[in-house]
C-alpha cells in the first residue's frame, strides 16, 4: 500500500494576509523541489504537489517521524494546506477540503476509512466534477458519496468518461499516471518586480522570494550554497546600462534563508543602482554537499543548563551552534569591512618559523580556493613551537663566564639549554623571497626571568661583528 501526501501552495492573497506571519511565496514547482529531499517520487498534480513517501519511511525513523517532518516542513515552507491518503488524488481532495473549510481531515491511511472520509467531501473537491456542478446539484448530489451511489451506467451516459475515471482514481480503483519531477542542474531564477525599485535595499524583498526558491532547490540537492549572484535588470528603453550584478560568497555552505538574506542585506547597503530596477534574477554559482549531523546517543543539555555549565559547551550541538555563529559573523564582517580585511592565520608547510603561518582571507576569494591539505599540517616540525614570535628576531647579548674564557647568550639572565640543536636550513629555493634563505640551529632554552625561550644561532656568518645568537619566540 502506498502513502501519499498532497501539498497546496499558498496563493498571493494568503501570503499578503496581515493576520498570518510572513511565509515564502513558493509555487507548486518550488514546493516539489523542496519535497525531493524526502523522496524521488514527487509529481505536480493540477495546482498541487503530491509525493509518495512509503519507501523513505525507514530512512527517516518510521512513518510517524517522517510525517511529522513533512508536516512541520510544509508549514515552514508556507504551504496553504496538506493531507495524507493512500492515493494521490484522494490526498489532493482532502487537502482542498482543508483549504476551503480550515478543518484538518482525519489522517488515516486505511483504505476503507479513507473511502468513508472521501464520501463525505463536497464533490467540487474533485476537479473532473466541477464542469457538471449544476447538473449534479439538480440530481440532489452534494458529496462524492452521493455520486458514487448513482448507477454507473447512467453516469457514464450523462457525463463523459473522464468523470468516472477521475472518481475511480480518487478511490484507488484505477491507476493515476504521473510525471515525476526532476531538479534543474543549475539554479537560475528570474522574478519580475511589481513596481520599479530605485534603491538597492528595496531589492531585498524581491530577493527574499528568490532566496526561498534557492533554498528549496538546495534542499532537493541535499546541498548548501557557497556563492550566489544577484542580478538586477533595468528598462532598456530609457537606460543604456540595462543590468548589474553582485556576487555574495559565504564562509561555509548553507541553505538557511535567514542567514542568506541577512548577508545579502549587508552587501546591498554598499551598492547603488544606476537606474530603476524592474526585474531580478538569482543564480547559484557554487554549491557543496551539506553535512547532515546525526543525533547524539545520549540527551544533550540545553537551555539554562547550557550557559550555566562551562562543560556543556563541549557537546556536539553546542559546538555546531558555535561554528555556525562564527561563520555568520565572518560573513557580516566581510560584507561590512571587505573580504580582504577579514583574515585568518593558516598553517603552511615550512620549517622556517616566520613562514610557518600565513595570513589569508577568511572568505574564499574565488570558487577555486581550497583549504590546506592534511599533508601540509603533517609536514610541520614535531618540535615544540613558541606561542609568540618576535619579528624581527631580537639579538642576544653575549656575557663572558666567571673565568672569562667563554661567552654565553643572556636574556634576563644566563640561558640554560634544555633541548637542541634543531637545524633548519631552508628557503634557498624561494625565488619570491631572495632574503628568506636561512641556516640556523634552534635551541629550547630556559631564562631565570623570562621562562622558556626559542633561540637560534645563525650559521655561516662571515661578519664576526654580527650577533650570532637571536631570540625568536616566547612560550606562554
Amino acid at each position: 500500500m502506498q502513502h501519499w501526501m498532497a501539498l497546496l501552495p499558498a496563493s498571493r492573497h494568503d501570503a499578503q494576509d496581515s493576520a498570518s506571519p510572513p511565509a515564502p511565496m513558493l509555487g507548486a514547482q518550488h514546493l516539489g523541489w523542496w519535497a525531493l529531499q524526502f523522496t524521488p517520487r514527487v509529481a505536480q498534480l493540477e495546482e498541487a504537489v503530491v509525493l509518495e513517501y512509503r519507501a523513505s519511511e525507514r530512512l527517516f525513523g518510521g512513518a510517524r517521524t517522517l510525517r511529522t517532518r513533512l508536516t512541520d516542513g510544509a508549514q515552514r515552507q508556507g504551504a496553504a494546506a496538506w493531507a495524507f491518503a493512500p492515493h494521490a488524488l484522494a490526498a489532493l481532495c482532502l487537502a482542498r477540503h482543508r483549504l476551503n473549510t480550515g478543518q484538518a481531515p482525519a489522517e488515516n491511511t486505511v483504505p476503507d476509512a479513507v473511502a468513508q472520509t472521501l464520501d463525505a467531501l463536497p464533490f467540487d473537491t474533485l476537479s473532473a466534477l466541477r464542469p457538471h456542478a449544476s447538473t449534479l446539484a439538480r440530481l440532489g448530489c452534494r458529496t462524492l458519496g452521493d455520486i458514487r451511489a448513482l448507477p454507473r451506467g447512467g453516469v457514464s451516459r450523462r457525463f463523459d468518461a473522464a468523470t468516472l475515471r477521475a472518481l475511480d482514481q480518487a478511490y484507488g480503483l484505477s491507476p493515476l499516471p504521473l510525471s515525476w519531477l526532476t531538479l534543474p542542474e543549475v539554479f537560475n531564477e528570474r522574478l519580475e518586480l511589481p513596481g520599479r525599485v530605485e534603491s538597492a535595499m528595496a531589492l531585498l524583498h524581491g530577493a527574499r522570494v528568490l532566496l526561498h526558491r534557492l533554498c528549496a532547490w538546495l534542499a532537493g540537492q541535499h546541498a548548501g550554497v557557497e556563492s550566489f549572484t544577484l542580478r538586477w535588470h533595468h528598462g532598456q528603453q530609457r537606460h543604456q546600462a540595462h543590468s548589474g550584478q553582485h556576487t555574495v560568497r559565504l564562509s561555509s555552505p548553507s541553505r538557511d534563508v535567514q542567514r542568506l538574506a541577512s548577508l545579502l542585506s549587508e552587501h546591498l547597503q554598499h551598492l547603488r543602482l544606476d537606474a530603476p530596477v524592474e526585474e531580478l534574477s538569482l543564480r547559484a554559482e557554487q554549491i557543496a554537499p551539506l553535512v547532515t549531523h546525526s543525533h547524539s546517543l545520549f540527551p544533550e543539555q540545553g537551555g539554562e543548563q547550557l550557559t550555566a555549565q562551562p562543560g556543556s559547551l563541549l557537546t556536539p550541538a553546542a559546538q555546531r551552534a558555535q561554528r555556525e555563529t562564527l561563520w555568520a559573523l565572518l560573513d557580516r564582517l566581510g560584507a561590512r569591512l571587505g573580504a580582504e580585511r577579514v583574515q585568518t592565520g593558516q598553517l603552511h608547510a615550512d620549517h622556517r618559523l616566520e613562514h610557518a603561518q600565513r595570513w589569508q582571507a577568511a572568505l574564499p576569494p574565488s570558487p577555486g580556493a581550497q583549504a590546506p591539505s592534511v599533508a601540509q599540517h603533517q609536514a610541520l616540525s614535531p618540535w615544540p613551537q613558541p606561542s609568540w614570535m618576535l619579528e624581527p628576531p631580537l639579538p642576544l647579548t653575549m656575557v663572558a663566564d666567571a673565568q672569562g674564557l667563554r661567552e654565553h647568550p643572556h636574556y634576563q639572565g644566563r640561558l640554560h639549554w634544555l633541548a637542541g640543536p634543531h637545524r633548519v636550513e631552508a628557503g634557498w629555493w624561494d625565488a619570491a623571497l631572495p632574503d628568506g634563505a636561512c641556516a640556523r640551529d634552534y635551541y629550547l632554552a630556559s631564562s631565570p626571568g623570562a621562562g622558556l625561550l626559542w633561540v637560534f644561532r645563525a650559521r655561516h656568518t662571515g661578519n664576526t661583528s654580527t650577533p650570532a645568537w637571536f631570540l625568536h619566540g616566547l612560550f606562554a
